[in-house]
């Protein structure tokens, strides 16, 4: 299988024709401008320049650039670049400045506290400031000349915050006010530790997973990075505070990276095992395989992806695990990109309990994609949206011309199939949408999975920022805002405007969790367009009381302008409320950047539990089975509600149910409803602040004595 990944990475990764594979055109460039005629060399020139800086060869990039820009000035291009061409030169110039600015500050002088994250901290400022100054220099002239370049507009504030010249030093017209950032409730700010635990693992945009691999009660930590040359990263938790690597002890230097990757027990044996997504965004250049790592429960891992029948050759990065027939094994449901030259179904591996998968798409109705009907499929996620015991999947598709689909799960049919119909228009789902990382969660509590989708689209071919400025400015944009679906009971109703979401919420990773331990789950999105003048920030929101959402970016310490992939909550130190795992660095071999960990402030604020259910008749992992919690606050009752999953389409949490309970005085009952046989657990003897462990048909549930970590 690691043979196959190499070679499958050489021939379709690793070529001039993919955009992503920055050295490999910036060679080829070179090559070509130097045996074509004089008068095409400057256009070679210009395209590797930028190759270059999608290289990180930025100095080398700044060389060729101020070359060109100095031929610009004096008219020398005229005959050997079109007008279009020769307008890219001083704005790519100027992003390179910013670029080295950055290297040579936020990385090679790395401050998890301040660097890149906006509005910047006098920790943050740069020290070495030759970057920041020429960039400046060029955007001004830029605007000057075009004061609508709303893109060199949001570098220019950049530039002068990482200076620390930021609001003064800005011109009045090309200020973005500082009200901008202002956030609407006074969140604690978390602190990004990951330098300290040593998980600052400095990559390129990967997927996460924050879970317990080894059964000690310690949650562990693996990150992937997405080229097919870089290997998966695994973290395991020591205890006292650290974390130890044995990515090369444990199997999996040769499994190569992937975009996304997702966690469950697929064999029962009590350890969770890995599936890895790859060749996302490249089409018909996409077709890599995925691999499934079996946890061997000693640290170590087995690349079982053809044994397990699960070899495929589709561009992805999301999948999702859910038992879709209830018989007790974990399904899986992968969600491929389509285009009209490059057709690739989606699939539906049912479990045959032996070790082995069935792709049972076509017999179900999921394959999403034919000849006649295509979608590029962005993100997908499971949950029993309507109660009825079985396991619904919402797909998230790209275009903006596509509507995103709902499968009913319609069970097993008289001849012993399982169906699922496509109900997303009759039940109010029907709009047309471009759309990105999603999921199922009860925000408001009511005990209906609701649905929470992302938008993709921007305004046109301009770079996200664009748009992000208008809506700073409070003007009018056109990017796609985010959909907040409230279940009905049945059917849904776009909320969006209703809780404060109806804004843009362009990200690639997300997910969901609890900030402050009120019960409620809040939203983090992580921004990762490939551009580099897309240095946006990561945004979060908080959930106020199931009733609206308040961006708490900038009072949370938040909002990191470095490129975000997936995220995980995870109570990663053991206190009882989560903390936040976030994939950095961006799409172009470049483009890295270190991964976070926010730790939580909140543990003494509210009150909370944690428990690990374990199903015997359900999954291992107990995916999809459903926790109610009644708890008495302020003397009134209140009910909490909890599916085990990793949570969004772009990063695993832990499937721990790690659940705030407010202001609760006590916990009065745990109703448990376990996924597959829907069979029902009540407990009147769970206690605050505490773990558990609770097997399926235990009537009594295990107290876990997990001391906090000293983080």
């Amino acid at each position: 299988m690691a043979e196959l990944i190499k070679k499958t990475g050489e021939e379709q990764f690793f070529a001039h024709k993919n955009f992503y594979a920055a050295s490999a055109r910036a060679a080829y460039f070179d090559s070509i401008s130097k045996v074509v005629p004089e008068n095409q060399k400057d256009g070679f020139n210009l395209k590797k320049a930028e190759s270059l800086l999608y290289a990180g060869k930025t100095k080398e990039a700044i060389k060729v650039l101020e070359t060109l820009l100095e031929k610009s000035n004096h008219g020398l291009l005229r005959y050997t670049l079109d007008s279009e061409e020769e307008s890219k030169i001083a704005p790519l110039l100027a992003l390179s400045y910013m670029r080295m600015g950055e290297q040579e500050n936020c990385i090679h002088h790395h401050d998890a506290s301040a660097s890149c994250i906006v509005p910047i901290a006098p920790n943050g400022y740069h020290h070495m400031q030759d970057g920041s100054r020429k960039a400046i220099a060029l955007y001004e002239k830029i605007l000057s000349e075009n004061s609508h370049d709303l893109v060199s507009r949001w570098l220019l504030n950049i530039a002068y915050m990482t200076l620390g010249e930021y609001p003064s030093g800005v011109r009045k017209e090309w200020l973005i006010p500082e009200s901008a950032f202002q956030s609407e409730y006074p969140l604690k700010k978390f602190d990004d530790i990951a330098p300290k635990l040593g998980l600052n693992v400095n990559e390129l945009s990967g997927g996460g997973i924050v879970d317990d691999f080894n059964n000690d009660n310690l949650l562990d930590v693996m990150v992937s990075s997405w080229f097919p040359n870089q290997h998966l990263r695994y973290f395991v938790n020591n205890g006292d505070g650290s974390f130890t690597e044995k990515s090369e002890t444990a199997g999996i230097m040769e499994t190569g990276g992937g975009l996304n990757m997702i966690q469950a027990d697929y064999n029962n044996d009590g350890f969770l095992d890995v599936f890895i997504l790859r060749g996302a965004w490249m089409g018909a250049m996409g077709e890599h395989p995925n691999s499934l790592l079996r946890n061997n429960g000693d640290n170590t891992f087995t690349d079982v992806t053809i044994e397990a029948g699960l070899l495929s050759f589709n561009p992805t990065q999301t999948a999702t695990w859910a038992d879709f027939n209830n018989d007790g094994w974990i399904d899986l449901f992968i969600g491929n990109e389509s285009e009209k030259e490059s057709i690739h179904p989606c699939e539906l591996y049912i479990n045959n309990g032996d070790g082995t998968f069935s792709n049972k798409a076509l017999d179900a109705g999921v394959s999403v994609s034919d000849a006649q009907q295509f979608y590029y499929v962005k993100g997908v996620t499971s949950g029993d949206f309507n109660n009825d015991g079985w396991m619904d999947i919402y797909v998230s598709t790209l275009h903006a011309t596509d509507k995103n689909l709902l499968f009913l799960n319609n069970g097993i049919d008289k001849t012993g199939n399982l169906t699922f119909s496509e109900v997303g228009e009759s039940v109010g789902l029907g709009e047309k949408i471009s759309s990105f990382p999603t999921w199922f969660f009860d925000y408001n509590n009511d005990g209906l999975l609701d649905i929470f989708v992302a938008g993709y689209d921007r305004n046109g071919f301009f770079p996200i920022a664009s748009d992000i400025v208008h809506e700073y400015l409070k003007e009018p944009y056109n990017a796609e805002n985010m959909r907040l679906y409230k279940n009905n009971g049945g059917t849904f109703t776009d909320v969006s405007a209703e809780v404060g979401l109806n804004r843009i919420g362009y990200a690639m990773g997300a997910n969901f969790g609890d900030l402050d331990n009120d019960g409620y789950v809040d939203i983090f999105l992580s921004t990762g367009e490939v551009s580099f003048q897309s240095t946006i920030p990561n945004k979060v929101f908080r959930n106020n009381l199931g009733d609206t959402f308040q961006d708490v970016t900038t009072t949370g310490g938040f909002g990191n302008i470095q490129k975000g992939h997936a995220v995980s909550f995870s109570d990663i130190d053991n206190d009882g409320d989560q903390d936040i795992h976030v994939v950095m660095g961006g799409a172009m071999e470049g483009d890295v950047f270190f991964n976070s960990v926010y730790k939580n402030p909140y543990q003494d604020d509210n009150k909370w539990v944690s428990i690990r259910l374990e199903g015997t008749k359900a999954n291992r992992s107990a995916i999809g089975s459903k926790l109610e919690v009644t708890i008495l606050e302020n003397g009134k009752q209140r009910n909490i509600y909890h599916t085990i999953s990793s949570g969004g389409s772009f990063g695993c949490s832990t499937l721990r149910a790690e659940i705030g309970l407010g202001k609760a005085s006590e916990i009065t009952q745990l109703k448990i409803t376990w996924a597959g046989s829907g069979a029902q657990q009540v407990f009147k003897n769970i206690h605050l602040n505490s773990f558990y462990k609770i097997l399926e048909g235990n009537p009594q549930p295990q107290v876990v004595d997990i001391k906090p970590l000293n983080i």
